[in-house]
């Protein structure tokens, strides 16, 4: 896997970057169902950590890979939130600083017409993470249900998924 920079986001509630990733042939295969990556730093959203790993991944069947869990009927894709241990000192650029605690700060479901539905919803969840919409720490904040609906919403206005 190679790793690089795209865009930063910096508001009143921290920094999100997106990570641009590159899979090599040796990464494994379940790789291969990531859309995309925003590495999260918002300090004041937990008195333990401030890092924090924003995901989406397609559900499609990938071969030689088990198939996903689908939760929601009719459900696409999926986005996870995941802090970073401190202790690891998390780092963009390096994946080997990435060592996630459980369990998930988010995992949700959601029915979307195509992956680039997914990058534009990924990329809009970061922007409200910086900028304090959205919490990086939903089940400590009381968010989670804010998470749902802010999803399942943009989901559903978006065109072709009616």
């Amino acid at each position: 896997m190679k790793i690089k920079l795209g865009n930063m986001r910096t508001g009143a509630a921290g920094r999100v970057q997106q990570l641009l990733i590159d899979l090599e042939p040796s990464d494994p295969k379940d790789w291969y169902a990531g859309i995309g990556n925003w590495f999260i730093d918002a300090p004041g959203q937990s008195p333990a950590w401030r890092h924090f790993m924003l995901s989406a991944v397609h559900l499609r069947m990938i071969g030689g890979v088990k198939p996903a869990v689908i939760r929601e009927p009719g459900a696409t894709h999926e986005f996870m939130m995941m802090a970073m241990d401190p202790q690891k000192h998390p780092d963009p650029l390096k994946p080997e600083s990435w060592s996630y605690l459980r369990p998930a700060n988010l995992a949700e479901q959601v029915k979307l017409r195509d992956d680039s539905a997914a990058l534009m919803l990924l990329d809009w969840c970061a922007t409200n993470i910086a900028e304090g919409r959205l919490w990086a720490e939903p089940a400590l904040s009381g968010q989670v249900e804010p998470w749902r609906s802010f999803l399942r919403h943009w989901a559903a206005e978006t065109p072709a998924n009616h």
